[in-house]
């Protein structure tokens, strides 16, 4: 059992979100209130009101918010995303032809327990209904359970005969529920038999593993699945409870089956399958297997590296979360299930995360014929998954006003673009697949920049993919493929980017529109006398340093400054005129390029030593340091030199100056948050993004 195709309208965090055409391993990404784990509730709600595996099942969903069915209206508004909309659930499976060929071979059977449920559910609440408690009303209603029985079961085998089965679930904002009918989902739902009919396991992301005693090993297999049946979509926590004493089980029985001389090479038993994962996994570690002792226990040995040994419940939290929660999964749903796996990277370093998605594909997925739907917040999950075959990875985007804008989005890894932006957005789980893109190329540390404007303008770049430029080397890939695909008129976003005052360098790519602070970089901005008061204040409560002090003591540390602009220009310009006399072409026909290049070279020596005996000769250098230096001196006569020196560097002669006890990058973040704070926005910093923001309008 599969799913493939799913839709959700109005529920929880979802306005509005659908996949089509599931694949096996479905990974769905996003920030955090997204409503990423709202689909888990979705499917988990649409399976529970169809059929339950045990008594009442639909309650504890309902329980699960600690929300009353019968209740008021009212209590009811926390599962609609707007409360004057209907939420409605919808979902197609799919089957294995062998879940088809023993329902149809037991339908009458499955079909006759499943109506005998809606009857009589106290009679299920300890796995069976033959209990002799309850054999008068079983005899008493017998022959109307005949007659439904017999009503329904052509409809359950015309069902089998689709090849998808369509369940519908509606809540209006009253609290009543509506379902489509559908006889074999019910029956489905309402089966636990996960060796014959695929099952709906969901793990949950409060996973506590505990440790355990092994006191009582009990044999009975049917006890055994009534336990896993009851906590499949609900009461999880108790999920992983019990682990070593079903191991223990299930040693016993392959040694009594052994005995009995009952042997099948094919089976993999679940021993080796444990020693298969630490090979995976801990390759330091070494799995033993269950150990009989002389005093009739069951020990679980662990050898590390350095040979000593250890039991299973001395291993960390990130080796349970994957023994166990593998375990887990390969016992309660065996094969053609359903798993729901939200946040599969708890406790997990991003070395064991790295080999996580394709195990469970590989081991839980694919061999067992299992659906995995993971939800997730680790970036590094998602590279090892992204573009690679058997996966399909989603981003979900927070829901909007507009309720037609599906919230799920596909990753595409085969798409140069698509990679090269999420490669520069750094977080695969905040990449806007469909957003429009800002890149920060300037010099000096573009991270910085790229946080600046996040924090200062979060409403207004919401849905932007913010790039830092960094990385010269991915930021030039960018610019190639970007190159191309305008060439090709494959360009689907519209791209910016945002360079200092001072940044020199070539036209952008083709299809960036490049915008320029105002000021020497974007640091210039943060010389807001009252804001930086602000910050001081705040961390050192002895000092009460007013605006205007401030502003005394960045005016002096501008001034310190000078010197090392003085020193920058100058070989910059310097810089400038001899490379401009630099060129070593020469025609490209010509057979001696030894020659050629000599005399390139020659020619390019006779243009430096021209410019050597004009331009940059004492005096002439000396007139350009005088010119430089009228220039910064003006500016402090008409108030500019703020926006026309690095205030990356004047913050921290500022610091040093104030003798503060913080670094200059602490000064630098405390006074962005007082900004925050205070709902400030420097003006500079506002022109640019508005005029980003009205060019991305028209470019929609």
């Amino acid at each position: 059992m599969k799913i493939n195709t799913l839709s959700i309208t109005n529920f929880r965090g979802i306005a509005r979100a659908e996949i089509q055409n599931a694949g096996n391993t479905i990974i769905i990404a996003g920030q955090n209130g997204s409503g990423k784990s709202c689909v888990f509730d979705a499917i988990r709600l649409l399976k529970s009101v169809y059929g339950g595996y045990h008594q009442n099942e639909w309650q504890n969903w309902f329980g699960e918010f600690q929300v009353n069915p019968n209740s008021r209206s009212d209590e009811l508004r926390g599962l609609f995303n707007d409360p004057s909309f209907d939420v409605t659930i919808d979902c197609y499976f799919k089957l294995s032809e062998s879940e088809k060929i023993f329902i149809s071979q037991q339908a009458r059977f499955l079909l006759e327990e499943c109506i005998w449920k809606v009857l009589l559910p106290e009679a299920f609440q300890w796995g069976g209904y033959r209990m002799a408690m309850f054999a008068s009303q079983f005899r008493e209603r017998q022959a109307e359970v005949n007659d439904t029985v017999a009503e329904q079961l052509p409809d359950l085998q015309q069902e089998l005969q689709q090849d998808l089965i369509f369940g519908h679930v509606e809540m209006q904002p009253g609290g009543r529920l509506q379902l489509s009918n559908s006889r074999l989902l019910s029956v489905i739902f309402s089966t636990y038999r996960p060796n014959d009919v695929g099952v709906v396991d969901y793990h949950g992301a409060q996973r506590h593993y505990g440790r355990e005693l092994v006191q009582g090993i009990n044999l009975n297999l049917d006890q055994s699945s009534q336990s896993h049946s009851q906590h499949a979509l609900y009461n999880y926590s108790n999920k992983y409870a019990n682990v070593k004493t079903e191991m223990a089980s299930g040693f016993v029985r392959e040694l009594l089956a052994e005995k009995a001389g009952l042997e099948n090479p094919t089976k993999v038993g679940l021993t080796d399958a444990l020693k298969e994962l630490f090979n995976t996994f801990f390759p330091g570690k070494k799995f033993l297997g269950p150990q009989p002792t002389r005093d009739g226990r069951i020990e679980f040995p662990v050898e590390t590296a350095n040979g000593g040994i250890h039991d299973l419940d001395e291993l960390s939290a990130g080796e349970k979360e994957i023994l166990y929660g593998y375990l887990r999964i390969r016992s309660s749903a065996p094969r053609n299930s359903i798993i729901l796996l939200d946040e599969p990277e708890l406790h997990l370093n991003p070395r064991l995360i790295r080999n996580l998605p394709e195990f469970y594909r590989k081991h839980l997925g694919e061999s067992l014929n299992n659906q995995l739907w993971l939800v997730t917040h680790s970036d590094a999950l998602l590279r090892e998954a992204v573009g690679k075959p058997g996966f399909s990875v989603f981003h979900m985007f927070p829901c909007t006003k507009d309720r037609r804008v599906d919230q799920l989005r596909e990753l595409s890894a085969s798409e140069d673009l698509a990679l090269a932006m999420a490669d520069l957005v750094g977080d695969l789980a905040s990449y806007s697949p469909d957003g429009m893109a800002i890149l920060f190329e300037g010099g000096g540390d573009t991270d910085y920049d790229q946080s600046m404007v996040s924090r200062l303008f979060a409403k207004e770049t919401a849905g932007f993919n913010l790039l830092s430029g960094s990385n010269k080397a991915r930021v030039g890939a960018l610019h190639d493929i970007l190159d191309r695909a305008y060439t090709r008129g494959e360009i689907h976003m519209r791209f910016f980017a945002i360079v200092d005052k001072d940044f020199e360098s070539g036209p952008p790519a083709k299809g960036v529109r490049r915008y320029q602070w105002d000021v020497y970089h974007i640091e210039n901005y943060l010389l807001e006398p009252k804001f930086i008061a602000d910050a001081i204040n705040s961390i050192d409560h002895n000092r009460n340093i007013d605006e205007e002090s401030v502003l005394d003591s960045l005016r002096t540390s501008a001034r310190k400054v000078v010197p090392r602009v003085l020193r920058h220009k100058m070989r910059e310009f310097a810089n400038s005129k001899i490379v401009s006399c630099i060129d070593l072409g020469f025609d490209p026909a010509a057979e001696d390029v030894a020659q050629q290049t000599y005399s390139a070279i020659q020619r390019s020596f006779k243009r430096i030593d021209v410019i050597n005996n004009s331009d940059l000769t004492v005096n002439s250098l000396q007139i350009k340091e005088n010119e430089l230096k009228n220039e910064i001196d003006e500016s402090f006569s008409n108030g500019t030199w703020r926006s026309v020196l690095p205030g990356r560097e004047i913050i921290r002669a500022f610091v040093d100056e104030q003798r503060l006890s913080l670094p200059y990058e602490s000064l630098r973040n405390l006074i962005v948050s007082r900004m925050v704070d205070a709902g400030f926005q420097p003006p500079g910093m506002k022109r640019v993004i508005d005029d980003i923001l009205e060019a991305s309008e028209q470019a929609k």
